[in-house]
């Protein structure tokens, strides 16, 4: 159980003071809205006593994997008492850390990660935090990437109290990594995540009216837009109203990759043209020579913006060479070099759209 300390008016002058030890809550809003990750939860130690003597070595660097143990060290330094551990995964999951008595002035602190990511490590000795405590370790190779994971959905807009409502957290292209989904509002809600092809479905009924705010991090970060202001309107439905009342859901993802029809590379713009407006004229439309230059010109000034495409294609492949000149205002010289005998096709197009003959036979 959290016990409420207050909720603090940014404009106040007076600084709240807890009455005793334990895990509190602080709401802290502006403008009568709760900024992000509030209401924050917070320790407050009973007198330090001889937990300031205590000291940490071999303390783990860099990152450690999940399911497989590590230790440090904790020493003593003449202070007499009961050492304890816990270990906090991302998720808010608790695991005790094992314990163990090496010499008189020495303990060893055993502990076994669960999942990836930022873990706390709580060491209280006589029930106080040693200093230092809780201490950040990383679990596994953070490959994940926040800023590329998005959600959407009614459920992130205006809901209805009692109406079952959902949004979609967009992970493709994001990485591997820990979603955590946090509701508060006036009241619980039924909360279930599921995987689908883009990433993976919240659903929640919000039962009582108020405002909710849905915060949604990737890898213990907030992602683009959260935490979400939702409203929902309607009557209460069989909910105590009373403080503010947090659900939350967890779920370890997997890498989501986008399908290549989603990766189509930059779009060409929306071009207005009529390639029955284009005129050619040239030799290199009706007959050509082998190994010489054979030209024709294409004048498109009349039919509006686009790409000239062209191309000659002959009894065996493509011929050796086409070189095409803009020569200003949408007027092109076009030449082009065969190298053997035999019926060709040159093929010009104004977009999409063949020019009018095209495509044009030529005897070489």
């Amino acid at each position: 159980m959290y016990k409420v300390f207050q909720e603090i008016n940014l404009n106040s002058v007076e600084t709240p003071s807890p009455e005793s030890e334990g895990e509190y809550r602080i709401g802290i809003k502006f403008n009568d809205e709760h900024v992000p990750d509030s209401p924050f939860k917070v320790y407050i130690s009973p007198a330090v006593g001889d937990a300031h003597l205590l000291e940490v070595s071999q303390f783990p660097e860099g990152s450690i994997q999940a399911d497989k143990p590590s230790q440090f060290i904790v020493r003593t330094n003449g202070a007499r008492g009961d050492l304890d551990a816990k270990i906090i995964g991302p998720s808010g999951h608790e695991d005790d850390c094992f314990v163990q008595m090496i010499d008189m002035e020495e303990y060893s602190v055993r502990l076994m990660p669960r999942e990836n990511g930022i873990h706390k490590i709580h060491v209280k000795f006589n029930g106080v935090h040693i200093l230092g405590s809780p201490f950040s370790v990383k679990v596994g190779k953070d490959t994940a990437d926040p800023a590329a994971v998005h959600a959407h959905g009614n459920g992130l807009k205006d809901v209805k109290t009692g109406v079952k409502t959902d949004f979609i957290v967009d992970t493709v292209n994001a990485g591997a990594g820990t979603l955590a989904v946090n509701i508060d509002g006036p009241s619980k809600v039924s909360m279930d995540c599921t995987e689908v092809e883009e990433g993976y479905k919240v659903r929640y009924t919000p039962l009582a009216p108020g405002d909710y705010y849905v915060s949604i991090k990737y890898n213990n970060n907030h992602i683009v837009g959260s935490p979400f202001k939702v409203h929902s309107t309607g009557d209460n439905k069989v909910a105590d109203i009373g403080g503010q009342e947090t659900s939350s859901v967890v779920v370890e993802t997997v890498a989501k990759v986008g399908k290549a029809s989603n990766n189509k590379g930059p779009a060409l713009p929306q071009f207005k043209s009529d390639a029955s407006k284009v005129t050619s004229k040239g030799m290199g439309l009706k007959k050509a020579y082998v190994g010489k230059q054979n030209q024709f010109t294409v004048n498109a000034q009349n039919a509006g913006a686009n790409i000239l495409f062209v191309g000659v294609h002959g009894p065996k492949g493509p011929c050796e060479e086409v070189f095409i000149k803009h020569q200003g205002h949408n007027q092109y010289a076009i030449n082009y070099v065969i190298r053997e005998r035999g019926d060709y096709l040159v093929i010009v197009k104004w977009g999409d759209d063949h020019i009018p003959g095209s495509p044009f036979k030529v005897e070489v």
